[in-house]
C-alpha cells in the first residue's frame, strides 16, 4: 500500500509540470506562474472584545463577530501575513471573548450575530430605526495598543396567542401581522416586522426583538370591475407588447392589477389582503337576514382601529403569551360613486379610502394592505365593498403623463353602521409645478456646470398632508444650464425643501420663496404653483467640534451628541428632516465634529443614553443643561460639553 500512494504521488506531482519557455527558444519543465493577489501591509493594533447579554456580565460564547473597514481592502487581496483581505470573522469563546490582531488604522465597523439574539454592534442599542440614532465606528491609528470593546446584545423575545370568531371557534389559517410601534422625528408610527399564520388550533406564535407591538389581522377588501379583470387576463394571454402597454397604463393610472382572485359579489371580484401578498377569503363575504357582512381589520385584543389598538411591549428574552385577537363579523357597507377629470369621466383609476387614524408620519394606514381600495369602470364608476362604518378621506391621484397633468383629488367620508354611501362625484383637480433658480455664494470659482446640473432640489410634503398621502409626481428637479428648474405637476399643499447632492466643499446656505425661509420651514405650494423657490449655495463652509467629558474631566466616546437651534421656529413640523438638528458619535477620544450648519444660533448637548433628538419636548428638556454657541457663514467654532448622566 505504501508504493501505490507512493506512485499516486509522483504522479499528481508530475501532472502540474508545465513546459516553460527558455531564454534560447527552448522548454523546460517549471511550475505555472500563479497571479500574485495584491499585497496589504498589516499594522499592529489588536482588538480585545467581549460579547454580554444586555443587562448583565455574563458572556455570549459562540457569536459570530465581524469586523469590517476599508482598511482592510478587498476580497482579492492578502496581507503579508497570508490572511485574505476583505471583512474578518471570528467566534466567541465559552466567556464571550473575541481577538482580531494585525489591523492597519482605519475606521471599523464590529457586528455580531448569535442564535437566539438581536443583531447587535458596537456602540448600538437593541434596535436602531430612528433618523438621528447613531451609528459608531471604531478608529485605530497606528499608535494605538490593544484596544479593549464591549458589545451588548438582546435576548430575542416572543408573541403568542390564539385567534377566535364570535362564537369563540378558532380561525384557522388567520393571516397575523406584527407591528413595532416607535417614535420618530416626533411621531408616533407603525413598521410591520412579521407576518404568522394561526395554525390549526387558531394558536400563533412570533420572535420579535425588544420593544412595542401590535397584532392583528389585516382585513381590508379591494374591489375591482369583473370586466377588468377579464381585460387584464386577455392582455397576460397575448403577452409581449400588449402586456407591456398594459402595465405602462397600470403604472400612469396609479391603479391596481385586476389579477381574478377572490369572490364574485354581483360585477365585482372583492379580495382581502393577507400574509405575504397572498390574498385571504375566508371569508370576505357572508349573508345573514338579506345583509352582508364582513371580518375587518382587527387588532389585539378586539379593537378596530389602530388608535384604540393595545400595544404589548416585550422584554429582552421575555416570552408575552395570551395576546390574543377576537374577530367579529361586522356589516359590509358600501361606498360608490363616480370619477371625474377636466374631460370627464375617468376610466380604470385606482381610489383608496385611508381611515381617519392613518399614519400622520406617512399620510397612509399603519400596516401596509389595510387600505381599501377599488378600481373605475368603463364609465368612471367605483364602488367599495366591506368598509367598516367610520370616517375617511376618500383619495385619488392620477400620475403625470406626455401633455396631461397630475390630477387629484382628497374628500372627507363618513360611513355609517346601517347606510351605505351612494352616489359620490369625486372631481379631480391639476397639480401644479414648482420652480426657481439656483444662486451661486462662493468666494472662490465656482463649481464646474456639470457638478452644478447635478443637484437635487426634491420638495418634500409635509406629513400628513394631502400631498404626503399621494405620493405626487414630479419628486425631483435640477437645475439646466441657466441655472434654472422646474418640478414636474404636484399635489397642492405644504412642502419643505430638500436639497441634496451638492459639489464637493459646497453646503447650502438657504431656500427662500420670496422672503420666507422654505428649508426650515414649509412653504404652501398652491394651485397656479411656484415660480421664485431660490436655492443658494455657497463654499464658506462651517464647521463645530469640541470634547464630551464627564464630571471628572475624562473623554466620553460613548455620549451622543447633537446640535439643535435656539430659535425654536426653526425646530421641523413632526415628521419632517432638519439640516439644523444633528446627531453625532465622538471618536475614541471624545472629539466630536459637526459640518455644514448654517449660520445661526445652537445649542449643543451631550447625553449617555440614546435620546430622540427628533422630538421637541425631548430639546425643551435639554436646553438647560445645553452649552450655547453663536456659528456665522465659513465660521470654525470648538465647544467642548459635558456629558450628561440619565438618572
Amino acid at each position: 500500500m505504501r508504493s501505490m500512494r507512493a506512485s499516486l504521488s509522483v504522479s499528481l506531482a508530475v501532472a502540474v509540470l508545465v513546459l516553460l519557455p527558455t531564454p534560447g527558444g527552448g522548454f523546460s519543465q517549471g511550475v505555472a506562474p500563479a497571479a500574485q493577489p495584491p499585497q496589504l501591509k498589516p499594522g499592529a493594533a489588536v482588538i480585545l472584545g467581549k460579547v454580554l447579554e444586555a443587562g448583565t456580565a455574563m458572556g455570549v460564547p459562540g457569536a459570530v463577530v465581524t469586523l469590517t473597514s476599508p482598511a482592510l481592502g478587498a476580497s482579492t487581496a492578502m496581507f503579508s501575513t497570508g490572511v485574505t483581505g476583505g471583512p474578518r470573522r471570528v467566534m466567541t469563546d465559552g466567556q464571550g471573548q473575541f481577538l482580531f490582531r494585525d489591523l492597519p488604522a482605519g475606521a471599523y465597523v464590529i457586528a455580531s450575530t448569535a442564535a437566539g439574539f438581536v443583531d447587535g454592534a458596537y456602540g448600538q442599542t437593541p434596535f436602531i430605526r430612528r433618523a438621528l440614532d447613531v451609528v459608531r465606528t471604531l478608529d485605530i491609528t497606528d499608535a494605538d495598543k490593544p484596544i479593549n470593546v464591549t458589545i451588548q446584545m438582546w435576548k430575542m423575545g416572543g408573541i403568542s396567542g390564539r385567534v377566535t370568531d364570535e362564537a369563540g371557534e378558532p380561525m384557522v389559517g388567520a393571516p397575523l401581522t406584527v407591528l413595532a410601534r416607535f417614535t420618530d422625528r416626533g411621531l408616533l408610527t407603525s413598521q410591520a416586522t412579521a407576518r404568522v399564520t394561526t395554525d390549526d388550533r387558531g394558536l400563533y406564535h412570533v420572535d420579535v426583538v425588544p420593544g412595542d407591538y401590535l397584532v392583528g389581522l389585516v382585513a381590508a377588501t379591494t374591489t375591482v370591475p369583473a370586466a377588468a379583470v377579464d381585460g387584464f387576463l386577455q392582455a397576460q394571454r397575448e403577452g409581449g407588447a400588449t402586456m407591456q402597454a398594459y402595465m405602462n397604463q397600470v403604472g400612469a393610472m396609479g391603479s391596481l392589477l385586476p389579477r381574478g382572485v377572490g369572490v364574485r359579489v354581483g360585477n365585482f371580484l372583492v379580495s382581502q389582503f393577507g400574509m405575504q401578498g397572498a390574498w385571504w377569503v375566508v371569508p370576505p363575504y357572508e349573508v345573514r337576514d338579506g345583509r352582508q357582512f364582513f371580518y375587518p381589520t382587527t387588532f389585539h385584543p378586539s379593537s378596530l382601529s389602530v388608535a384604540a389598538a393595545s400595544a404589548v411591549t416585550v422584554s429582552s428574552g421575555e416570552e408575552k403569551v395570551g395576546i390574543d385577537v377576537s374577530i367579529r363579523p361586522v356589516p359590509a357597507r358600501r361606498v360608490s360613486g363616480r370619477v371625474v377629470g377636466p374631460d370627464g369621466p375617468v376610466v380604470g383609476i385606482a381610489l383608496r379610502l385611508i381611515a381617519a387614524d392613518a399614519d400622520p408620519g406617512t399620510g397612509m394606514s399603519f400596516v401596509a394592505g389595510d387600505t381599501p381600495q377599488a378600481l373605475t369602470d368603463g364609465a368612471g364608476d367605483f364602488t367599495f365593498l366591506g368598509i367598516s362604518p367610520g370616517s375617511y378621506t376618500l383619495r385619488v391621484l392620477r400620475a403625470s403623463q406626455p401633455n396631461q397633468p397630475v390630477l387629484w383629488a382628497a374628500d372627507s367620508v363618513v360611513v355609517g353602521a346601517e347606510i351605505d354611501v351612494m352616489d359620490l362625484t369625486v372631481r379631480l383637480q391639476a397639480g401644479a409645478p414648482i420652480g426657481g433658480r439656483l444662486v451661486v455664494d462662493g468666494s472662490g470659482p465656482p463649481p464646474p456646470s456639470a457638478a452644478l446640473r447635478s443637484i437635487a432640489i426634491r420638495p418634500t410634503p409635509l406629513a400628513g398632508t394631502s400631498s404626503s398621502l399621494m405620493g405626487p409626481a414630479g419628486w425631483v428637479a435640477r437645475p439646466d444650464e441657466n441655472a434654472r428648474f422646474v418640478t414636474g405637476p404636484m399635489v397642492p399643499g405644504p412642502y419643505m425643501a430638500v436639497v441634496s447632492s451638492l459639489p464637493p466643499g459646497w453646503t447650502l446656505k438657504s431656500v427662500t420663496v420670496g422672503a420666507q425661509n422654505a428649508v426650515d420651514r414649509p412653504f404652501e405650494l398652491t394651485l397656479t404653483g411656484v415660480t421664485d423657490l431660490v436655492v443658494t449655495i455657497t463654499d464658506r463652509v462651517s464647521t463645530l467640534g469640541g470634547t464630551v467629558r464627564d464630571a471628572n474631566g475624562q473623554s466620553q466616546p460613548m455620549a451622543t451628541v447633537a446640535v439643535f437651534p435656539v430659535d425654536k421656529a426653526l425646530w421641523p413640523p413632526p415628521g419632517m428632516a432638519s439640516r439644523r438638528i444633528q446627531t453625532a458619535a465622538p471618536g475614541r477620544d471624545g472629539r466630536f465634529s459637526f459640518r455644514g450648519l448654517p449660520a445661526g444660533e445652537y445649542f449643543v448637548v451631550a447625553t449617555d443614553w440614546p435620546a430622540d433628538f427628533s422630538v421637541t419636548k425631548v430639546l425643551a428638556t435639554l436646553m438647560s443643561d445645553a452649552a450655547r454657541v453663536t456659528l456665522n457663514d465659513g465660521e470654525s467654532r470648538s465647544q467642548d460639553v459635558r456629558m450628561l448622566v440619565k438618572r
